[in-house]
């Protein structure tokens, strides 16, 4: 112990193994393995663009296929915003949900229980409604408002903003008629984005019910709430239906294939040459918003540029909205399926996808972050392990005096490296799995038990994190539970 807070008990991890990698506005940290040239390779292009400032790459730097930029960095720009620097699914994000309940309270059956709860309420299709469905007048509110659109409706208290980056709200700076419209009118008239609303664990995505596990700051454990042994659930789910189904509108992205190619198209043509046919130049909109540009530069003052920040601000307070769904069917869960005198709180909810307007050492910058988180200091940080390793809650440092602005959503990649080579042995505990069909009446597909494995490559991480002053763990998480509904 060193005073209240234990250190990290992990001498056999290589830490001097470490790697900070500057090249003119290019950094990249890591944890010393050497990386793959073709990644290194584009990141020094990005970062010689002239409209871009910096560029940071996260120690779980990887390339998904079909995205045009890896995963875990964030790209500053200057005057500019690029689109392509993002996952068109802005606000993708992870949360905790606290309980009074404890790990005794738990068995495969009450777990199997409680997601069969959750996801009966999951839509069955694109158009299927339930209780935590918006109307249409419910989702107007929710684009200019955010999360207090739906605070009424779920039943929250104004205080649960406050556990929420930027209180679950980004201004839009204009209305949705103003010059045409930001927003396709097909959009805001069919249920198709309003419908599915927070319950969408397919992909990447889960549902994961985890006990704590150690604390590793017990000062600050206990005053956010926080008991070894103790249940709490996270989630990581996108920002439903409604974000990238905007966003796939103001430009060609390379995660657009099959019949959705001539869809969008059709729909762009109806949006831009129809709707907005009084509005902007008919070349500057072909060639912004139907090539594939591969960087689209929108100039951030311009009006294509307005424009677009508009939708992204739209789409990132759909994305704070379509979570709280999230939370609120994980509250009624406990209390249906568990116990219904069962007390839950949302402790923290973090985007990770997105483009934010915000200072980087000491200039105004357009910061694009994928699949990476905002760092805030001295405000709680999530980072994800995976179904059978175990995750972390920290809280943000000063990044280095603010060189460090962002951090790893996860250490998937990093798990999934040491699981392919065989460096992930088991631990003790194990992990009941599900997958089910969505909806009323939703089927399991399949339960399974699997062993817990080691939490090396995420302890790695967070030593990496916490010595260059970005964030120190506070909180061990162990997974009992996982449910996936893709």
């Amino acid at each position: 112990m060193n005073g209240s807070r234990e250190t990290m008990k992990l001498a056999s991890v290589p830490w001097e193994q470490d790697a900070v990698r500057m090249k003119g506005k290019l950094t990249m940290l890591s944890l010393g393995e050497p990386g793959e040239p073709q990644i290194r390779d584009r990141l020094a292009d990005i970062a010689g663009l002239p409209e871009v400032d910096s560029v940071l790459a996260l120690p779980d730097l990887h390339q998904k296929a079909d995205m045009e930029i890896p995963s875990s960095i964030a790209i500053a720009t200057r005057d500019v915003i690029v689109p392509e620097f993002t996952s068109v699914a802005v606000n993708d994000g992870m949360g905790i949900v606290m309980t009074d309940l404890r790990a005794d309270d738990l068995s495969p059956d009450r777990l199997e229980a409680f997601f069969a709860r959750v996801n009966s309420h999951a839509a069955a299709h694109a158009f299927d409604t339930n209780r935590y469905s918006l109307s249409a007048d419910e989702l107007r509110r929710v684009l200019v408002e955010g999360g207090q659109g739906v605070i009424g409706k779920y039943g929250f208290d104004q205080q649960v903003l406050d556990r929420i980056e930027g209180k679950g709200c980004v201004p839009i700076g204009g209305d949705l008629g103003a010059n045409g419209g930001v927003v396709p009118f097909q959009l805001l008239r069919t249920p198709f984005c309003r419908a599915e609303m927070g319950l969408n664990f397919g992909g990447n995505h889960f549902l994961e019910v985890q006990v704590v596990d150690r604390l590793l700051d017990r000062s600050l454990g206990a005053r956010w709430g926080f008991k070894e042994g103790q249940v709490v659930v996270m989630y990581h789910l996108g920002p439903g239906p409604f974000g990238g189904t905007l966003l796939h509108h103001y430009s060609r992205r390379s995660k657009l294939y099959g019949p959705r190619i001539a869809m969008f198209f059709l729909s762009k043509l109806l949006f831009h040459y129809g709707q907005r046919m009084m509005h902007g130049s008919v070349g500057r909109k072909w060639a912004l918003h139907f090539r594939q540009n591969g960087w689209t530069m929108f100039p951030a003052h311009s009006e294509e540029g307005v424009m677009l920040r508009q939708a992204i601000a739209m789409a990132t307070n759909f994305g704070f909205a379509y979570r709280l769904a999230t939370v609120k069917a994980i509250c009624d869960g406990v209390r249906e399926a568990l116990s219904p005198r069962a007390t839950t709180d949302l402790f923290c909810d973090i985007p990770h996808n997105g483009i934010w307007e915000e200072m980087v050492e000491g200039k105004r910058a357009w910061v694009a972050r994928h699949n990476a988180c905002r760092l805030v200091p001295d405000r709680p940080t999530i980072v994800a392990g995976s179904f059978d390793v175990p995750s972390y809650l920290g809280v943000g440092a000063d990044g280095t005096e603010g060189r460090y602005h962002s951090y790893d959503h996860g250490a998937g990649n990093l798990i999934e490296v040491a699981r392919r080579s065989n460096r992930l042995p088991t631990a003790e505990g194990s992990v009941t799995r599900f997958r089910m069909t969505r909806g009323r009446k939703g089927a399991v597909l399949k339960r399974e038990e699997v062993p817990a494995r080691s939490s090396d490559p995420i302890d790695r991480l967070m030593g990496c994190l916490e010595r260059h002053r970005i964030m120190r763990p506070v909180v061990k998480l162990r997974p009992v539970g996982n449910l996936k509904n893709g």
